[in-house]
């Protein structure tokens, strides 16, 4: 069995290290570009830019989302390179000719969105330039989805990395040296996804052909029609605080809370997303073998261990990132950070906790829980928002996280129960908020010196855990082996 568990955590680190690098540079990027749009964008501009974006996401679940957990599930379904071709060409086309007649009726209604949204139907000319993006955008993600599948990390990060410093370029000609401020981020976004599409999507289609199976294009939409409700109740748990916010507060509040955000979500970018690119797919390959409850509940407990260090990180250092790189009117956006992040690391969970229901294929589960939250969040977005502003946008989305994995956790376990190794995962848990406490008694005046000195506190959770008796003497001797060979003399 630990032979097992040491040969699917090498090739499952060995792809989420390659996914996670893309993913790095990802978020690089964005690094790169938030001190371009937080000092040439004010946070009115920026609260634009967010919402806009938001509203988007909104139409991309129903033109594609679907489709990609479908081909995850169905692609594994067949033995044949033939049928595996079908399920993928049928996505494309279909996720193709869908999101062309969702773009053209979403085009027609853009000055009322703008109304409604940004107080401004003059403002129109933004939603049509995002909407197109999202047809691009739509296919990549089913390109991006085969990559995965096939196991080609190397090629997925390679166009990634592409397509990023594309968009760094661009952004920083349109907004830095054009000055057309958030027009030129819409164009940008345009730009580098119609490229990636030309050098991902084009070669995919001529290798695979176009073949159209109406049988499993029935049977990958019976699958995914109800993921539609379910995400659409997703998102309205992930996205409709920046409304309210909006409603209640100002454009430019819903601004700072974005870029909360995008600090507080940072583990699942470095951490729960990268791994997820090879796991997701993978797990569906090997849960029917022999001791798979008890390899799973390994792999989330070194899934956790991760993703709970760079939670503490972020949750510490976040302060003074934003004190160093950005302008003083989006300074109060950390204070938010670390409930964002507890919450980003519970929604984390419940890509593991969902295995039974994708298994039996009962995703009229995944419905009746993210629509039932996003029933929830509104109430709570419209009660707590309007009396505490962004503060109460934050414990929202913790609680609607909390319900979410309970629920998830409670249908999933009936049909394929993990074996999770709890008593461990009390010990991350508390190492974790032992070493946030001490964090948030330092109080120093050096931006600089405060960053490098709670980094160094930061980094002594791995010995803590050790203290506490976490790793296993299997796994000391495993640790001590590799850093043998990194290491001679060791």
């Amino acid at each position: 069995m630990m032979s097992k568990i040491g040969g699917e955590s090498r090739l499952l680190a060995k792809h989420s290290v390659i996914y996670g690098l893309g993913n790095f540079l990802n978020r690089a990027a964005a690094f790169l570009l938030l001190p371009i749009y937080t000092r040439f964008l004010t946070p009115t501009e920026y609260g634009i830019k967010e919402l806009v974006g938001l509203s988007t996401e909104v139409a991309a679940v129903a033109i594609s989302s679907s489709f990609v957990s479908a081909i995850y599930r169905f692609y594994f379904e067949y033995e044949s390179k033939k049928d595996r071709n079908e399920v993928l060409s049928t996505a494309i086309i279909a996720v193709g000719l869908i999101g062309l007649a969702g773009v053209g009726v979403l085009s027609l209604m853009t000055k009322t969105m703008a109304s409604y949204i940004l107080d401004s139907p003059s403002l129109y000319y933004y939603f049509i330039l995002s909407f197109c993006s999202l047809w691009f955008q739509s296919l990549n993600e089913i390109g991006n989805g085969y990559l995965r599948l096939e196991k080609k990390s190397l090629k997925y990060i390679m166009l990634s990395t592409g397509k990023l410093v594309l968009m760094i370029m661009l952004n920083i000609y349109f907004v830095a040296i054009l000055r057309i401020g958030i027009l030129g981020i819409f164009i940008s976004t345009l730009l580098a996804s119609a490229s990636l599409s030309l050098v991902l999507i084009v070669p995919i289609i001529f290798r695979i052909g176009f073949a159209v199976s109406l049988n499993k294009l029935k049977e990958m939409v019976r699958f995914g029609l109800p993921l539609i409700p379910s995400q659409l109740g997703g998102l309205v748990v992930r996205l409709s605080d920046r409304f309210f916010i909006k409603g209640f507060c100002s454009i430019g509040d819903a601004g700072i809370y974005s870029l909360s955000y995008r600090f507080g979500t940072l583990p699942s970018h470095f951490i729960s997303a990268p791994f997820n690119q090879i796991w997701l797919p993978r797990r569906f390959e090997i849960y029917k073998e022999e001791g798979s409850e008890e390899l799973f509940g390994r792999i989330f407990t070194y899934f956790l261990a991760f993703l709970i260090f760079a939670g503490l990180a972020v949750s510490v250092l976040t302060k003074e990132v934003i004190q160093i790189m950005a302008d003083k009117s989006f300074w109060s956006a950390w204070q938010i950070v670390p409930i964002i992040v507890l919450a980003d690391v519970i929604f984390s969970l419940h890509y593991h906790l969902n295995m039974g229901i994708l298994i039996e294929k009962k995703t009229k589960y995944l419905a009746f829980i993210n629509v039932s939250n996003g029933i929830l969040v509104l109430l709570l977005n419209f009660i707590l928002i309007r009396q505490y502003g962004v503060y109460g946008a934050a414990i929202v989305t913790l609680i609607a996280y909390v319900y979410k994995v309970g629920l998830t956790y409670y249908f999933s376990s009936r049909y394929y129960k993990i074996h999770f190794e709890f008593f461990r995962i009390a010990k991350l848990i508390l190492c974790a908020a032992l070493l946030y406490g001490v964090c948030t008694m330092v109080a120093i005046e050096s931006v600089y010196l405060s960053f490098v000195l709670k980094s160094g506190i930061i980094c002594l959770f791995p010995g803590l855990l050790l203290i506490a008796g976490f790793f296993s003497a299997q796994e000391k001797r495993k640790a001590i082996q590799m850093m043998g060979k990194l290491v001679p003399g060791i």
